[in-house]
Order: structure tokens, then C-alpha cells, then sequence
């Protein structure tokens, strides 16, 4: 009975197609957020369907019209509004990836990657924006779900998990987590003073910070833009200092400061060391790897970064090492209006 409804709601939708008008660029109203829509649902554009067939939906329509065969013009008439419309991935759930089971991998393209994204997120694996890009989050994200469904973990999206994220898909099934039992925070919870500026020193991971760290260690961590402070319980350390949330409220407030999302773009932080001193330092909220701590909501553990000299740093973490000390310093001429190269 289900096929049979399907079938003609496919049929009523490819005969109103019949007189589609073909939309373009330049074009505004309804029918151009339908569309929109559309290609948002099966990953070919991010954003809002504004209703304003820009460059962005253009772009978006030929990437579409290159996957399905049709030519590749960027003008949706019939037959492409009809092949998106009328896609299987949209409207049955039963063939996300429209039978293309070919492996998504970093250098796949944008438009398969976020369709991947939009099924990791919707199953609560993945809580970052789907960018078309398959980073670390994306890669973990994967990991994370071939676990769960006891598939070989190599974070690469082959046929079998590809075909494996569409049965779940059609179940209905989500990764259930401790932070969809969490209570709600209040208003005031993570709401702690800020220590004063006199109070904060800018110590050096090697010199000041490390030698007085262990694997009990607890940092309290507060980031200025949002008022709120969370706790830290160190996981190791190395040329940083990798940590995750105490508990499940930390997790909570932590994400709270940084949008309520996960991610690796990071922000300038006031760390309490274990002597009650103050220093600064830099963190972000994307989980990766193991973690030792099983009911605090947070799959994995995350950076926390203290003021290294740059040259020493350039050498050996020349990339992300680099913009978190670049965070730092920012930070402490903030705080004490000291420029340091």
C-alpha cells in the first residue's frame, strides 16, 4: 500500500512537472525556495532557500544536473526538476545515495560529502554544519557509527557502511547519547566572576604548565566572551595538553560558550592550573579519539593549548599549533596589552 501511494504521489509530482517553468538565474518567489529546498535536502547547497536563484543555487542545480545525467546548464526545467523532485533519496528514504555506493573520502566531491554529513547528523554522529568537507569531525563521525554498527573502523565511507547509514536511515534509529537525557541547563549555571586581569599570568607550557600536570589533574577553564567556566580533567599531555569535561554539565556549559556546537575553530580561554594560578590558554569543543571518562556526553577528548615560543612551535605545529598560539597571544594583549612575537 505504502509503494502504491508513493508511486502516485511520483506520478501527480512528474505530471505537474510536465508544466514546470524552467527557473533560472535572477528568478525570486516560491517555486525557487522549492527548489532550494530540494537541493538542500540532498546536499547539493548549503544555506536557506531564500527564494533568490543566486550563483550559489546555479552552481547547485549543475552540480545536480552533473550526478543525474541531464545537461549540465544550470537552468532547472522539466527534466530536472522532475529527476530532483522525483529522486528516490527525497522522497522514499530507501536509496539516500541514489544507488551510488562509490567511496566518500576527503577528496570525493563537496556534494557527496554533505549528503553523507546530513545522514551523520540527523543520526546525532556528527554535530557540526554539513560544509562538504570531510575533515576530522566528519572522519570520527564515521568511526563513531561503523562502531556502533560493527563495521570495520577505518572512517572511510565504503559501500558497505554507505549502504549500512541508509537501513538506519530508514528505521528511523539515532545514536542515543547522555546529552539527550541531560536536564536543560538554567540561566545561571556555568555563570562563575571572571578572575581578575591582575591575577593572570602568561605561563609556559614546557617551563610553568605541564611539569605540574598528571592524568588526575582538573583545569577550570572560563572563556570571557560568554561568562561561563567548565572543568577539565587532563587525559595526557604532549606538545599540548589533551583533556575532556569532568562531567556531563561541563560538557554541557562547554558547548554552551561555543554556540552548542562542535568544533575545531578555537577560542582564547583563562585556565586555572591545579596551584590556583591563572594563565591563558586556547580550546575547542571537537571530540576525536578515545576518552577516559564514559558518562560526561563527550565521545573522545579534546586540546587545550598554553603559550609556547613561536619559532619552537612553527617547527613541529606549523598549521593548527600555530593558530592557537596565535590565539594566545591575542588573549594576553588583551588581558595585559603586551604584544609578544
Amino acid at each position: 500500500m505504502r509503494r502504491l501511494v508513493a508511486c502516485i504521489l511520483l506520478l501527480m509530482l512528474l505530471v505537474s512537472c510536465a508544466k514546470c517553468e524552467t527557473l533560472r538565474y535572477g528568478m525570486r518567489g516560491n517555486e525557487v525556495s522549492q527548489l532550494q529546498q530540494a537541493l538542500i535536502d540532498q546536499g547539493y547547497l548549503n544555506g536557506k532557500a531564500d527564494g533568490i536563484f543566486g550563483s550559489k543555487t546555479e552552481n547547485a542545480v549543475r552540480d545536480f544536473q552533473a550526478k543525474n545525467g541531464l545537461k549540465t546548464d544550470g537552468l532547472a526545467g522539466k527534466k530536472t526538476q522532475a529527476a530532483l523532485y522525483g529522486s528516490p533519496a527525497q522522497n522514499t528514504g530507501k536509496s539516500y545515495f541514489s544507488g551510488d555506493y562509490s567511496t566518500i573520502e576527503p577528496s570525493s566531491d563537496k556534494a557527496r560529502i554533505r549528503l553523507l554529513q546530513k545522514a551523520l547528523i540527523k543520526m546525532n554522529y556528527l554535530k557540526d554544519s554539513a560544509d562538504g568537507v570531510y575533515g576530522t569531525l566528519t572522519r570520527n563521525a564515521v568511526r563513531s557509527f561503523q562502531r556502533e554498527q560493527k563495521i570495520r573502523e577505518d572512517g572511510t565511507a565504503g559501500a558497505l557502511t554507505l549502504e549500512t547509514v541508509e537501513k538506519v536511515l530508514a528505521s528511523g534509529h539515532r545514536l542515543h547519547t547522555a546529552l539527550d537525557d541531560a536536564e536543560p541547563l538554567s540561566s545561571t549555571d556555568g555563570k562563575t566572576a571572571a578572575p581578575s586581569k591582575s591575577s593572570i599570568e602568561l605561563l609556559h607550557w614546557y617551563n610553568d604548565v605541564k611539569p605540574l600536570l598528571n592524568g588526575q589533574s582538573r583545569l577550570v577553564v572560563y572563556e570571557p566572551g560568554s561568562g561561563l567556566s567548565w572543568n577539565l580533567r587532563v587525559y595526557s599531555k604532549g606538545r599540548h595538553c589533551d583533556a575532556e569535561p569532568l562531567t556531563l554539565k561541563d560538557t554541557q556549559i562547554m558547548l554552551k560558550a561555543f554556540g552548542n556546537k562542535n568544533t575545531w575553530a578555537q577560542k582564547g580561554v583563562y585556565v586555572m592550573l591545579p596551584d590556583g594560578r591563572w594563565t591563558i590558554g586556547s580550546t575547542h569543543t571537537a571530540p576525536h579519539l578515545s576518552g577516559h571518562i564514559s558518562n560526561n556526553g563527550f565521545d573522545g577528548h579534546l586540546c587545550v593549548h598554553f603559550f609556547r615560543d613561536m619559532d619552537e612551535c612553527t617547527a613541529k605545529d606549523p598549521n593548527y599549533g600555530v593558530k592557537n598560539q596565535k590565539t594566545i597571544r591575542a588573549l594576553w594583549k588583551k588581558v595585559s596589552g603586551e604584544t609578544v612575537e
